[in-house]
């Protein structure tokens, strides 16, 4: 499931950087910040990054999953604070 969990992000980060501006693009590595005040990616792009990661998943293996639920919130480190925590969280997902 972890190849498949890397292969889903990264779709899902080739896919929203189409649409971002240079400065503000998600580079592709699992220590890049998502969430957070020192991130260049604003709420928007981490929203569609987010959406994208369902689509492909359903797309991917006909699973319909919520990536954002109440778990999410009330974990200690949020899955969504860098491109690495975001990947753990579809392989747990996907598993």
């Amino acid at each position: 499931m972890k190849k498949l969990a890397q292969s889903i992000v990264d779709e899902a980060i080739i896919e929203v950087n189409l649409d971002q501006d240079l400065d503000s693009k998600i580079v592709n590595s699992p220590e890049t910040l998502l969430l957070s005040a020192q991130s260049n990616i604003d709420s928007l792009a981490l929203v569609r990054l987010l959406i994208a990661v369902e689509r492909l998943i359903e797309e991917k293996t006909g699973k319909s999953v919520v990536v954002v639920d109440e778990s999410t919130f009330e974990a200690e480190q949020s899955p969504f604070s860098t491109v690495g925590s975001l990947t753990a969280h579809v392989e747990r997902l996907l598993g």
